[in-house]
C-alpha cells in the first residue's frame, strides 16, 4: 500500500522528512524521495504503509505534518510502463520481435558480439534522431506515446477491459473454539478381537493407561493453548490502545507545534 505526499520544501533533509513520516505513521517503511528529469521547487515522497488499518486512517485523514507545515498525503498511482525494445531501443515491441540488429543504447551504432564497441557517448535517440536519449522524457515522440498511452489506459478501464488493483482487508485473526478440537475417545480394547485371541490382561490393564495418559496430556495441551491464546488477545488489546494514544499525542503535539510556529510569526509582525 503506497502513499505520496507532495509540496515538501528541498530544504528539508531526507533523514529529517522520514523520521517526521514514521513518527506520524508509525507503520511507514521504504521511504524514498522521487527524482524527476526537471527542477522543482518542492519534492515529492514515496512510502508504504505495512498496516491496512493504518493506511485506512492516513488516507481519511489527508494531511501529515513535515518542517511546521501541514501538507497533503494521497495515494501513489505508477506510471503506465512504456513497451520498447533492449535491442534497437524503438517504441512498440519487444526485444524477441525485433528483426534489427543490436545497437548501443547511447549512440544507437551496431555492437557485435566478435567486435569490441567503443561508445562515443554522444546520446542519439531511435524515435526522433535528436541528441537525447531514445527513452528521454525530453522527446517528443516519448511525450506523445505516454499521453495516448494513458488515454488508452483510461479508456479501457471505463470500458471495464481493464481493472485496478484494489486492497485485500486483512484476514481475521484466529478464534479458538471448543469444537475444532474435540477431545480424543478412548478406544474399546476389548471389542473387535481379531482371530478370536483374547488380549492378555495385563496388556488390556497397560494400553487402558496409556490411553488416559494420552487423553489427559492431550487435554492439558488444549487448556494451555486457551490460556496462552486468551493471554495473546489482552497482549494485542492493549498494545492497540497504546498505539491509538500514541497516535493521538503526536496529532496533538503536532498541531500545537504548527499554531505555536503561526503565533510566533505574529508577534513577529508586531
Amino acid at each position: 500500500m503506497q502513499f505520496m505526499h507532495s509540496a515538501i520544501y528541498r530544504d528539508l533533509e531526507e533523514n529529517l522528512v522520514s523520521n517526521e513520516i514514521q513518527i506520524t505513521i508509525a507503520f511507514a517503511d521504504r521511504i524514498k524521495r522521487i527524482h524527476y528529469s526537471y527542477q522543482r521547487r518542492t519534492d515529492d515522497y514515496r512510502f508504504y504503509v505495512k498496516d491496512y488499518s493504518e493506511y485506512n486512517t492516513v488516507l481519511q485523514l489527508g494531511l501529515i505534518a513535515i518542517g511546521h507545515s501541514w501538507l497533503s498525503i494521497t495515494k501513489f498511482y505508477p506510471g503506465n510502463r512504456l513497451t520498447y525494445c533492449t535491442k534497437c531501443w524503438c517504441l512498440g515491441h519487444l526485444r524477441n520481435k525485433c528483426n534489427s540488429e543490436n545497437k548501443c543504447r547511447i549512440c544507437l551504432e551496431n555492437v557485435r558480439v566478435d567486435t569490441l564497441h567503443v561508445c562515443k557517448n554522444e546520446p542519439k535517440c531511435a524515435q526522433c534522431d535528436g541528441n537525447h536519449h531514445s527513452l528521454d522524457n525530453q522527446c517528443q515522440v516519448i511525450k506523445e506515446y505516454k499521453d495516448q498511452l494513458k488515454e488508452d489506459v483510461e479508456d479501457a478501464i471505463q470500458k471495464g477491459l481493464l481493472q485496478r488493483l484494489s486492497l485485500q482487508e486483512k484476514s481475521p485473526m484466529f478464534e479458538f473454539r471448543d469444537q475444532d478440537f474435540p477431545p480424543l475417545t478412548t478406544s474399546d480394547n476389548h471389542s473387535n478381537k481379531r482371530w478370536n485371541i483374547a488380549l492378555p490382561h495385563t496388556t488390556v490393564e497397560s494400553n487402558f493407561l496409556r490411553s488416559s495418559d494420552t487423553e489427559k496430556a492431550f487435554e492439558s495441551i488444549n487448556d494451555n493453548l486457551a490460556k496462552l491464546i486468551d493471554s495473546n488477545k489482552r497482549l494485542e488489546n492493549k498494545v492497540d490502545l497504546l498505539s491509538t494514544s500514541t497516535k493521538t499525542v503526536t496529532l496533538d503535539t503536532q498541531l500545537h507545534q504548527a499554531v505555536l510556529a503561526d503565533i510566533i510569526n505574529i508577534m513577529k509582525d508586531f
